[in-house]
């Protein structure tokens, strides 16, 4: 009968730290009982149960982590990072489109802000440091308020930034509409690309790079201003979201700057 991964799942939370002081170094049991404070019998147990999901090896009577422990474990740690990232962002995630998904790789460690609802705009506060000092930023636009066409204007004031971004096409039509607004200064500007999507856009995803690297985020936005984010620097989140916009940014339309 094919394992249904019930075993291993079982073992990892139940010896979780058993897991982990292996991976820290390997060990007899003697020194797992002085680095764990457990009594040998419990160490005992811990040790056959490892054992039988074929997570740790014993040579001349010292344990360490098995290649498949070693992956167990980066995965229930990837699991850990990823939910928790859930349970703090849950007010701005069941904001999202039904159909909108996100990769763990995303999740996984991600910093969270929610906005107080009496200053909205602060949750924008990361991603504004970001661009202060970025050397390019892509993203997707779902919508567009007067702030942005300004804050992207001013920081391309700034030698060696480029910014391009996907907006979804009422987006688009909306920034002629935008009074009092530098917009024609910004999509006039070489260092400024601006392309059409193919659909509707589900949420406003960028990449910013930097000298500090590479980060990528996502701003959720209710009645107008920035309501929460969601940013992560790991090289997967960037990896997924580049890609993201790679595939968004091929089947989108350039749109022509003004004469």
């Amino acid at each position: 009968m094919e394992s249904d991964g019930d075993a291993l799942r079982s073992a990892l939370h139940k010896r979780a730290d058993v897991f982990r002081a292996l991976a820290d170094a390997p060990a007899s049991k003697p020194e797992l009982v002085d680095r764990l404070s457990s009594s040998r019998s419990t160490v005992d147990r811990a040790i056959a149960d490892l054992e039988d999901v074929d997570c740790v090896e014993s040579r001349n009577g010292t344990y360490s982590l098995t290649a498949a422990g070693r992956f167990a474990l980066a995965e229930r740690d990837r699991y850990a990072a990823a939910t928790r990232t859930v349970e703090r962002a849950a007010p701005l995630l069941n904001e999202l489109p039904r159909d909108a998904s996100l990769p763990s790789a995303f999740l996984a460690g991600a910093t969270v802000s929610v906005a107080d609802p009496h200053a909205p705009s602060e949750a924008a506060t990361a991603s504004s440091e970001l661009l202060e000092r970025a050397t390019a930023m892509r993203g997707l636009a779902p919508t567009v308020l007067k702030s942005d066409v300004f804050i992207l204007n001013r920081a391309l004031d700034r030698e060696g930034l480029d910014v391009e971004v996907i907006a979804e096409p009422e987006v688009v039509e909306a920034l002629s509409a935008l009074s009092d607004t530098p917009v024609a200064s910004l999509v006039s500007r070489d260092s400024f690309s601006l392309y059409r999507s193919a659909g509707p856009i589900p949420y406003a995803l960028w990449v910013i790079e930097g000298p500090e690297g590479d980060h990528a985020g996502i701003t959720f936005r209710q009645t107008g201003d920035a309501t929460g984010m969601v940013v992560n620097d790991s090289p997967d989140a960037v990896e997924w979201a580049d890609a993201e916009l790679a595939s968004r940014r091929e089947a989108a339309t350039p749109v022509d700057r003004p004469v």
